[in-house]
């Protein structure tokens, strides 16, 4: 008689086959690698703790991607949160090593795109609801097929394309207001 396969086993298994997977899932939504390992570590402790509410019906790839998407979800509301309380300090110095002070500015590490527009980019995609957002990013930074969004997001593939679309086309019409704007001025 064959021993039953260890529920456990199979999970580290499926776990350390997936994590790049679900790491790509993860920078998508958080656009930063180390919140994204954060994310996937938190994502699979969840999945290893609920292990027993597996129901099979999918594979464990997709299981586990949802768990990251939530994590993911819940991990932006955080940021939020923590941000809000940031910009209340936002006139805080940085302290260089030789003790000079300077105004925190995060480094640019774009070549070819002005930090400008980088950033209209960047602060109207995080302007879009999540509903937009994680479809959108899924797709397009991911590379993810419009199938596949709709099995982790669990939502019909109709849905997928609705939303991814008019996230473009409010990312457009922001886009298109600011140059507007930037032109008038």
């Amino acid at each position: 008689m064959a021993a039953a396969p260890d529920p456990q086993y199979e999970f580290e298994t499926a776990a350390r086959d997936c994590r790049p997977f679900l790491l790509q899932i993860a920078v998508a939504s958080a656009r930063n690698p180390v919140d994204a390992e954060d994310i996937v570590q938190e994502a699979l402790l969840r999945g290893f703790r609920g292990i027993q509410r597996f129901r099979g019906d999918c594979p464990l790839r997709i299981w586990l991607s949802r768990i990251v998407v939530r994590v993911a979800i819940n991990h932006h509301r955080s940021a939020a949160r923590r941000l809000k309380r940031w910009v209340f300090f936002g006139d805080v110095e940085m302290e260089r090593e030789d003790g000079s002070h300077h105004e925190f500015d995060p480094p640019d590490h774009s070549r070819n795109v002005p930090r400008e527009k980088i950033m209209d980019v960047d602060r109207q995609v995080n302007r879009l609801p999540a509903e937009f957002k994680v479809p959108l990013m899924m797709l397009a930074v991911d590379g993810m097929t419009i199938p596949e969004i709709a099995e982790i997001l669990e939502i019909p593939q109709g849905t997928v394309k609705s939303r991814v679309f008019y996230a473009r086309k409010r990312l457009k019409s922001a886009l298109e207001d600011r140059l507007g704007r930037s032109r008038k001025q």
